[in-house]
């Protein structure tokens, strides 16, 4: 069996190494391309949404390199996601391609995820099973850490580039960690890394949330590493989802860690009661924790035509008026060009430098 899985943040530096260690071959995609978005879209039925298309493309390039064994996360409800493992099958099944397609149909139950693993992996032992998944999640939440560390670190660094040193010698020993106690350990030597790192005094860093749908506001190949292009000019990236919290919400793994649909839900109350689909609940949420809690700016950024994040926009813009929170939609698809975005950045950041210095 050589397993594959399209690119979603942090989660192939999760789920690689652990599935490795247990015997699975792992073939990753390229990281994903013009040519990745080209296929995809080529071959996506043409109401599909951006990730829809962007996934479909590294699924081929993965079956080109010799994956016989596609991991993709299923669901339901509202958002299209849900359907996107039925329809990939197929069209890649009318391709030609010779497959087998790895979903679990309720990402919400555990049993289903485990079940899954053992189709992937298979592995017979259930306690083993449900090891390897707990070793998964732990890894997942300790990249994510690291990586809101970074973010919140990155504005400050004396030295041009220490903080992306850090994150990289963070990655490498995430990825050589056989075990919990391993992987807690280089969690602890990370953290100390930033904290001993040189850093700038007397400056207050612009602060900028990222909210929207979780694929592209997650995953550098959909949003134009728009996070990195903030880091790099000395603002504080704030990330409205994230993977673990995502799955933590779900399986409890962090027991002590806030359920965070929750909370988005309790912020959005008065503004949206019932929840959309996607991470409606955590855009509109999100958004107005941030704005009652020092943020600067808001960037709500969502694929072109997604349904629950149309509903979030409409809403934030009442948001925006309420709370005096600049907002700044951007809307991804295949026809969207880096120097469009960096465009509309600049002139954003340019606003919320004028708007403090007025205060």
């Amino acid at each position: 069996m050589k397993m594959t899985a399209p690119y979603l943040g942090m989660l192939h530096r999760a789920y690689g190494p652990v599935l490795e260690q247990a015997g699975v071959e792992i073939i990753y995609p390229p990281k994903p391309t013009k040519r990745t978005l080209d296929l995809g879209t080529k071959h996506a039925p043409e109401f599909a949404c951006f990730p829809f298309k962007v996934t479909l493309g590294s699924m081929i390039e993965a079956l080109e390199l010799g994956a016989d064994t596609i991991f993709m996360i299923g669901g339901w409800g509202p958002c299209r996601f849900g359907y996107y493992d039925v329809i990939q099958e197929l069209i890649l099944k009318d391709l030609g391609y010779r497959f087998v397609m790895g979903s679990a149909n309720n990402p919400d139950a555990l049993k289903d995820m485990v079940d899954l693993m053992q189709k992937i992996s298979g592995l017979r032992s259930k306690r083993r099973l449900y090891h390897i998944f707990f070793s998964i999640l732990i890894r997942l939440w300790i990249l994510d850490e690291v990586l809101k560390k970074y973010y919140q670190t990155k504005p400050y660094e004396a030295m041009v580039g220490e903080s992306d040193r850090i994150l990289e010698r963070a990655f490498s020993l995430i990825e050589k960690s056989n075990s919990i106690r391993q992987l807690f350990k280089s969690f602890i030597t990370t953290l100390l890394g930033f904290r001993r790192m040189r850093k700038k005094e007397g400056i207050r860093p612009l602060r900028v949330a990222m909210v929207g749908e979780l694929f592209t506001v997650l995953d550098p190949s959909a949003n134009f590493e728009i996070d990195q292009w903030l880091a790099r000019r000395g603002i504080e990236v704030i990330k409205s989802v994230w993977l673990s919290d995502y799955a933590n919400d779900r399986f409890r793994f962090k027991p002590f860690r806030r359920n965070q649909f929750k909370l988005s839900s309790r912020y959005a109350r008065p503004y949206l009661r019932f929840h959309a689909g996607g991470e409606s609940i955590e855009s509109v949420g999100k958004a107005v924790y941030y704005a009652q809690n020092g943020v600067d700016g808001v960037i709500h950024i969502f694929p072109f035509t997604c349904m629950p994040e149309l509903v979030a926009q409409t809403i934030l813009r009442k948001v925006q008026k309420d709370l005096h929170i600049p907002i700044l939609t951007l809307i991804i698809d295949e026809h969207t060009a880096i120097g469009g975005v960096e465009t509309r950045l600049e002139a954003f950041i340019d606003l919320l430098e004028r708007r403090r210095k007025s205060r």
